[in-house]
């Protein structure tokens, strides 16, 4: 019997990323599609074992279930061995089932005699069932992507203001725990990436230093007052305030979404 690597690793790897999708789906964890591919990749790699004789020890029941560990480990992150052992646990589980409903198909092409030695001489219904798995992955990460783009569509504001007779318009995001506000004025502070305010003076009378606190730091932004900001909802005027505009040398989006962030005193 042909084994091909290639068609080997493929397999397995398209196995192993529909498994672990099944599982954090049903333990309802958010991950990240690069980190479940390279799990799953190396899952795919570590199958290569049973092929090669000098490595056969590897092959052996204990070895599996410390690489099923590793590949839930790199998929979930870090967290407790309790909560790890019980994810890895239920990625067992779903692996055992798919198993035996695989093998449950093998029966109805192959003949199996009890007591006898079982082999698959032919499985055509192989070909189904990963194209099953394929279609499910990819209808997963699009439906998912849709999600979340529609999520964060229905907090994006367009941004409009003048500053020193000047014309700006951004794309913010309500940030709904963001309460950051001057203390002394009490107006609502805006956070716009200073790329798109190269051309304004943060230095002069007009200046307003507000602190700010999050999980990790503290410190001071400088601002400048900005009166008659617009802030549109998909076109449509939402709004008009006053608020505090404060530069920022991070960038919020990496496909840019948004550009600025707005805090929960505008609405």
């Amino acid at each position: 019997m042909k084994i091909y690597i290639d068609v080997l690793i493929l397999e397995n790897f398209i196995v192993n990323l529909f498994l672990l999708l099944l599982t954090m789906k049903l333990i309802h964890h958010k991950c990240k599609t690069n980190i479940m591919i390279f799990s799953s990749f190396l899952g795919s790699i570590y199958t290569v074992v049973l092929l090669i004789p000098e490595l056969k020890i590897f092959s052996y029941f204990p070895f599996q279930i410390i690489m099923a560990i590793i590949m839930v480990w790199i998929t979930y992150g870090k967290t407790s061995i309790i909560n790890l052992l019980k994810t890895t646990t239920i990625f067992l589980m779903v692996s055992f089932t798919l198993s035996g409903i695989c093998f449950l198909f093998s029966l109805k092409e192959n003949i199996y005699i009890l007591g006898e030695k079982f082999s698959i001489a032919k499985y055509s219904i192989k070909y189904v069932i990963l194209s099953f798995m394929i279609l499910f992955i990819v209808i997963d990460r699009i439906s998912y992507y849709i999600k979340e783009q529609n999520f964060v569509n229905n907090y994006i504001f367009s941004v409009e203001c003048y500053i020193e007779n000047k014309n700006y318009i951004f794309k913010g995001f309500l940030d709904t725990g963001n309460e950051l506000r001057e203390p002394i004025t009490n107006l609502p502070c805006i956070i716009v990436e200073e790329s798109l305010l190269g051309d304004v003076n943060f230095q002069g009378n007009n200046i307003y230093h507000i602190p700010y606190r999050t999980v990790k730091s503290n410190g001071i932004l400088v601002g400048i007052r900005v009166n008659n900001v617009n802030i549109k909802d998909h076109g449509l005027e939402f709004r008009k305030i006053d608020a505090i505009i404060c530069p920022c040398s991070d960038q919020f989006s990496k496909n840019s979404t948004f550009n600025a962030l707005l805090s929960r005193g505008i609405v």
